[in-house]
């Protein structure tokens, strides 16, 4: 089969910075590569960049600010895939362009082998069937073709997904109780241990159950996301509205490696017991998810059956009314937003022939006539979506509407940046900066930094296109004067910088 390539219906931003992105990949990749005697290096070569997710499957005027790009890497070699050391590097260098501001979102990367895609497509497996038929190939050597994906049965499905998600949430259940053991015993640091690995298996449970294929990682913080992503109800389990929940969650996933390792590690009880509490109830969400989920599928493979087509509509001799009544047939179709049908119209006009037979036969006024009418409510629709991401960045002073949601400083800080047209450079200690919330305000571009910022010992600098977040001087030069509560209404608010002397 052959890969979409087509990404138009992300902005010119958006798509600059996945051309970054891929430009990053391929650069870091060449340097792993470079004086390598192993065969997997020195033939090793870059099949396919395939972005899926969110910005593939959907409007991009519909996905949440700061959603990651999603990123899956078709290799040619299965030791090259199953080298971590290989794309350590890659993973990082795309981490740190997050971070210092070359690129406004983050990327998560996986890797794949074309054996192992080709084999998963085989049987059918729902995560690289959705990749390989909804995601979108940024970059593809060419005569790349992967095999026919196969669907699987809806019964077939369920079974599997139920011995899936019953080996996981087993596993995890077991560490849960073991935590609790080494709790009780006194020994914090094993029960931490235990814990990550409790909430690890539960949040594979989800990824595995709904699609069959988890990613390779102990990384709590990304599994966590890809399982929320799935089953958004898992977000109750770890709250981020305070220090002390952010904390204790830290202490949890960096457990994995420094409650060995590390002499410095600490965890207090008060949080050891907070934790374990968290743990308990995702282990009763994720148990509430696969059941609403398991349900879905078994409405499905009812509603497959019982309305299937008639067979007088399958014999009818007009066989032309056959794709124009199948789609009511056969159930309800997903909502897509009126700009995404209207991109879809226009693209199946596109390859149409007997609508290229029309034009043809139509006057030249006529058809400029219809092509103006879609532009302009394809306008209409995009004006009525949001506001337009600035070509040009806004004057510091310009007031504008931000509407901000993110998990950490560099995110709302990057959010700012992106809606007034700005780039951001930080550097490594803002990651280190913790901040949950919603910023809801009209206010300057300089003053909505200043309220995100307030209380976490940063200072934001604008100089020509450029914002750049530092912290303050020790000698306090600059303090972050507090905001009146309006903010959070959407009033017009003015935070102020106040020099000390």
């Amino acid at each position: 089969m052959t890969l979409r390539t087509d990404f138009g219906h992300l902005p010119a931003s958006i798509q600059h910075e996945l051309e970054q992105v891929t430009w990053m990949i391929f650069e870091t990749f060449a340097e792993c590569c470079k004086g390598r005697l192993s065969q997997q290096y020195r033939e090793g070569r870059i099949l396919a960049v395939m972005l899926h997710g969110p910005y593939a499957e959907q409007a991009w005027e519909d996905i949440p600010p700061g959603e990651a790009f999603r990123l899956m890497l078709i290799v040619n070699h299965v030791r090259l895939a199953r080298s971590d050391q290989a794309w350590r590097l890659v993973r990082d260098r795309l981490r740190r362009a997050w971070e210092h501001g070359e690129i406004a979102r983050p990327a998560r990367m996986s890797v794949e082998s074309l054996d192992r895609i080709n084999s998963a497509l085989a049987d059918a497996v729902p995560h690289f069937v959705t990749i390989a038929e909804k995601g979108v190939a940024l970059y593809q050597a060419e005569g790349l073709r992967l095999k026919a994906p196969r669907h699987l049965p809806e019964e077939e499905r369920a079974r599997r997904a139920g011995a899936e998600f019953a080996r996981w949430h087993k596993n995890g259940c077991d560490f849960l109780a073991g935590a609790a053991f080494y709790r009780d015993r006194g020994n914090v640091r094993m029960a931490a241990l235990l814990l990550h690995q409790a909430c690890e298996h539960l949040y594979q449970s989800i990824l595995w159950s709904f699609t069959l294929h988890g990613p390779r990682t102990h990384a709590l913080d990304e599994l966590r996301e890809a399982a929320e992503a799935l089953a958004p109800n898992l977000r109750a389990a770890w709250p981020r509205e305070d220090r002390h929940q952010r904390r204790a969650f830290g202490c949890i996933r960096r457990a994995y490696v420094e409650a060995r390792y590390e002499r410095s590690f600490r965890i207090t009880p008060a949080e050891l017991v907070w934790a374990l509490e968290r743990g308990e109830a995702l282990k009763q969400l994720a148990a509430q998810s696969w059941r609403d989920y398991d349900a879905s599928l078994a409405n499905q493979h009812q509603l497959t059956e019982s309305e299937s087509p008639p067979t007088s509509l399958i014999l009818a001799q007009n066989s032309r009314a056959l794709p124009a009544l199948l789609p009511g047939a056969l159930g309800a179709r997903r909502y897509r937003s009126p700009l995404v049908r209207l991109r879809g119209l226009l693209h199946a006009a596109g390859r149409s022939n007997a609508i290229r037979r029309w034009v043809k036969r139509t006057s030249l006024l006529s058809a400029g006539l219809c092509l103006f009418f879609a532009g302009a409510e394809a306008m209409h629709w995009r004006l009525r979506a949001g506001p337009v991401i600035p070509s040009e960045p806004a004057k510091p002073t310009a007031i504008l509407d931000f509407d901000i949601r993110a998990e950490t400083v560099l995110e709302a800080v990057g959010a700012v940046a992106n809606r007034a047209g700005y780039r951001i450079a930080a550097n490594e200690d803002i990651w280190t900066v913790r901040w949950t919330g919603t910023y809801r305000a009209k206010a300057t571009t300089f003053d909505a930094l200043a309220d995100i910022l307030y209380g976490s010992g940063l200072c934001p600098t604008i100089r020509d296109d450029l914002i750049t977040i530092r912290f303050c001087d020790p000698s306090g030069r600059f303090v972050i004067a507090s905001t009146d509560e309006s903010v959070r209404s959407g009033e017009q608010t003015s935070a102020t910088i106040y020099r000390s002397r």
